[in-house]
């Protein structure tokens, strides 16, 4: 004989509406799908959630609204195509259903202490086991582990069913594994899914997008080594909240610590970030809930991997370039790589002895731009001659007194100069010439005035540019080789100070001209000097000049004491620090550091002394 129950049993916490459908169907000693048949709410339908059919459910159980409404908030409830409402948030549906059906067998089995049949009818199936993202049971700390797997949904939520055919197992211990403490993301994660609770910042962010993000992140963070081979399974999610729970400033850390384990040319971004990489960029690419840790992503990419303009990074398409590396620069210029680099080298951006290959040596593109624009503008000896007019041996001699300074002193590159440099200063120096005929015996060429008179090319050239020495352009011959004069004024130049009758000159010992000062400072233009004494910052004395009777600015050793404690030149730092003057000249561009001009006037590359002290202080280039 049948006994019929008392009463039906109450949804336990956590219940879905398949699991109590079971064990009401067991309490009535029959199955899900019979029970619904006889109660009016056909099985499918139930599946389907038919409003109908689950208030027939309600009816037959003598469940009042709010308790049904649980029963369905564990359950999860179709919202559209790929949605569904769980726990009072928008999940995707995918992140609940699954054939797959996982439990803690510990709770299974302490459900069956008060059973009144067989262990199976009182086994509850709580509905936050539907959720991939929960790894662990907290009131147990053990592991929520695979139950059975069904592809049929009819199969798959008769759950007195599968449950009966597990039941042994479940008794047994045999589903049991080791049992963990519960980390801070299991307890948040059980908290939030209970009641809502949270006191992350994360408060207001839905579930479905912080707990995937924080897998995603903990399998990431395996390549820095900090944790153990579990992190890629069940201690992930545990491992990425401890840093996403920190903000955003903390996540973007942790992704440029990630990136900067990318030593190989293989080590792209999909690689280095594996499935959070993957998954930002496909699975989850239209969810709205992971656009700004997409944005963290991609900006932490276009800062550690050279993307050019046009790529598409994370969906976006990048509108300027950030970073070069060797290997790009060297496609978008047509430079060759081993040219570029001793370039780079020499402006301090990489070492020599820097072993990455070339698709890892990355720089900031747009603070090299011009370097890279320059670079294949440079010519050899033969097109410099060509263009500023000078001999072979004229050439040598400019550079040789850094009248002229190639863009690279590295040996191997076979075209280091800068035409406009030699242009320029064939202008300058014609600038006030006047016309000589091409037999006239009384002029001659700057280098053989030199040789002649063992004067320096510099000196004649600043005599030039003070006015001691007259210019000549000889008729019919272009550039420096035509640039003429006159031998008697080399011969006053170069030979024995005399002092002028009324000559007021200042014999302090160690004193020069101004100009003088300016080129041993490296100011190749006397007009840079002049122009800071003129205006007041630089202290020197007018005197007539010996050799010319001409006024001339002269300085003595506390002038230009004065002058070095205040300024400083690129010359100057060189030789203090060891550095090329390229090299300084690039780290004052990337840092900003821009020559001294007040109220935009303009003294040459002359530098406040204060503005580049912190600089050289904290630059480790300073140092070799």
């Amino acid at each position: 004989m049948t006994i019929l129950p008392i009463s039906n049993p109450s949804p336990a916490p956590r219940e879905t509406l398949y699991s109590y459908l079971a064990r009401l169907a067991a309490v009535w000693q029959t199955d899900a799908r019979d029970l619904a048949y006889d109660m009016g709410a056909p099985y499918n339908r139930l599946l389907d959630q038919d409003e109908d059919a689950i208030e027939a459910l309600a009816g037959w159980a003598n469940l009042i609204p709010d308790v049904t409404d649980e029963l369905l908030s564990w359950t999860g409830v179709r919202a559209g195509n790929v949605r569904m409402q769980f726990r009072g948030e928008l999940f995707i549906s995918r992140a609940l259903r699954n054939p797959v059906m996982r439990g803690c067998p510990v709770c299974l089995r302490k459900d069956t202490s008060n059973a009144k049949g067989p262990a199976f009818s009182a086994m509850v199936m709580r509905g936050d086991w539907q959720f991939r993202e929960v790894n662990l049971c907290v009131r147990h700390g053990h592991p929520i582990v695979p139950l059975w797997e069904t592809k049929a949904i009819k199969d798959r939520f008769d759950i007195g069913a599968r449950l009966r055919e597990i039941e042994e197992k479940i008794l047994s211990g045999g589903f049991d594994q080791p049992r963990l403490e519960p980390s801070n993301y299991d307890l948040w994660l059980d908290r939030r899914l209970e009641d809502g609770d949270d006191n992350t910042w994360f408060k207001d962010q839905p579930v479905h997008i912080v707990a995937p993000l924080c897998r995603l992140i903990g399998q990431a963070t395996s390549r820095l080594g900090t944790s153990n081979g579990a992190v890629i399974s069940t201690l992930a999610h545990s491992a990425g909240f401890d840093v996403v729970v920190q903000g955003k400033g903390a996540i973007r850390a942790t992704l440029d610590q990630i990136a900067s384990t990318a030593t190989k040319s293989s080590d792209e971004p999909r690689k280095i970030f594996g499935m959070l990489y993957s998954q930002l960029d496909r699975d989850y690419r239209n969810e709205p809930g992971f656009h700004p840790f997409r944005s963290l992503l991609r900006e932490c990419v276009l800062d550690h991997w050279p993307r050019a303009a046009g790529d598409v990074v994370l969906g976006h398409v990048v509108k300027e370039r950030r970073r070069h590396s060797l290997t790009t620069a060297a496609l978008e210029t047509g430079i060759g790589i081993g040219v570029l680099e001793h370039f780079l080298v020499e402006a301090g951006v990489f070492k020599t002895e820097d072993g990455r290959p070339h698709s890892r040596k990355l720089f900031d593109a747009e603070a090299h731009s011009a370097l890279l624009a320059e670079i294949p503008t440079l010519v050899g000896p033969i097109a410099m001659r060509k263009a500023m007019g000078a001999t072979h041996k004229e050439l040598v001699a400019l550079e040789n007194e850094e009248l002229l300074i190639p863009r690279t002193k590295v040996k191997k590159i076979k075209s280091p100069w800068r035409i406009s440099d030699g242009t320029v200063l064939v202008a300058e120096l014609l600038k006030n010439s006047i016309l000589v005929d091409e037999n006239e015996s009384s002029w001659e060429t700057l280098l053989h005035g030199s040789r002649r008179r063992a004067i320096t090319l510099k000196g004649l050239v600043c005599g030039i540019k003070e006015g001691q020495l007259t210019v000549g352009k000889r008729i019919g011959v272009e550039g420096f080789h035509g640039i003429v004069v006159q031998k008697t004024e080399v011969n006053r130049l170069a030979g024995p100070r005399t002092r002028v009758e009324g000559e007021v000159l200042d014999d302090e010992a160690g004193t020069m001209s101004a100009a003088e000062f300016g080129r041993s400072i490296g100011l190749r233009d006397g007009e840079a000097i002049l122009a800071l004494i003129k205006a007041g910052y630089v202290s020197a004395r007018l005197i007539t000049s010996p050799l010319t009777a001409r006024l001339q600015y002269r300085m003595t050793p506390n002038d230009m004491a004065n002058f070095n404690q205040r300024f400083v030149t690129l010359s100057k730092l060189s030789a203090e620090t060891g550095q090329h003057r390229n090299t300084i000249r690039g780290i004052f561009k990337s840092a900003r550091v821009a020559p001294f001009s007040p109220d935009g006037q303009d003294f040459g590359a002359v530098y406040l002394r204060d503005d580049v002290a912190g600089l050289v202080r904290k630059d480790g280039r300073f140092e070799e």
